[in-house]
């Protein structure tokens, strides 16, 4: 099997947090717009815009709508913040530890789930698909769905398991979201597993999370 290849999101992160960390721009000062931090680092302004979520998400800038993009100027911000920030684990490691969890999570929410569950991830998938269509701002619904699964396996040593990499899951689903037609398969695939788990098909349950996570990890290992 090939290294893995860093994605473009990958790449873009690692690029301007180095920028930030070699003292480009100070603590408070503004950075370039989403379109010129776009054209320095030779991406999209999409990309740059996932980037950006993800370094607000950790604090280390701020995004003012109407202002601009700051370098927060806070000990947050620090080189030191920013060197342990570069330790994150890769997007890879993230996606295979939750193939080890979510899919039996899944498998007990479908065994155990009542119908008011049922119905709150019905209408989080519902909600996901069309948000998904609509806008970027979709991911706290994503969380939403699986948390709710988490929940509804009643698993405690799972629930441990899945809390301990929570602090890399939005910034993980930033840069799964933006593989080739993601979107579209994940859209399928939180409908699928909410009807599963709401007709208590454990096994089909099961199935379609590993599916899930496996379209995301294969598009990385194949680069």
């Amino acid at each position: 099997m090939e290294a893995y290849k860093e994605t473009i999101y990958e790449k873009a992160l690692r690029e301007l947090k180095e920028k930030i960390i070699n003292g480009e721009w100070q603590p408070g000062q503004r950075l370039p717009s989403m379109k010129q931090l776009a054209q320095i680092l030779g991406v999209s302004v999409t990309t740059i815009r996932e980037v950006l979520h993800t370094l607000e998400n950790k604090n280390i800038v701020s995004i003012e709508h109407g202002r601009g993009i700051y370098l927060r100027n806070d000990p947050n911000s620090s080189a030191t913040q920013m060197i342990s920030v570069n330790q994150d684990v890769s997007l890879l490691s993230v996606l295979k530890a939750r193939l080890l969890v979510e899919p039996k999570q899944a498998y007990f929410c479908a065994q155990r789930a009542d119908e008011h569950l049922c119905n709150e991830l019905e209408a989080a998938a519902n909600k996901l698909d069309s948000e998904m269509h609509i806008h970027d701002d979709f991911l706290k619904t994503d969380l939403l769905f699986h948390q709710l699964i988490a929940e509804g396996a009643r698993e405690p040593a799972l629930q441990t398991m899945s809390n301990s990499i929570e602090q890399y899951q939005i910034s993980g689903r930033r840069m799964t979201n933006t593989l080739p037609l993601m979107r579209t398969k994940a859209a399928l695939y939180h409908q699928l597993i909410s009807a599963a788990i709401a007709t208590h098909n454990a096994v089909e349950a099961e199935q379609l999370m590993t599916m899930h996570i496996e379209s995301m990890i294969a598009p990385l290992e194949q680069k």
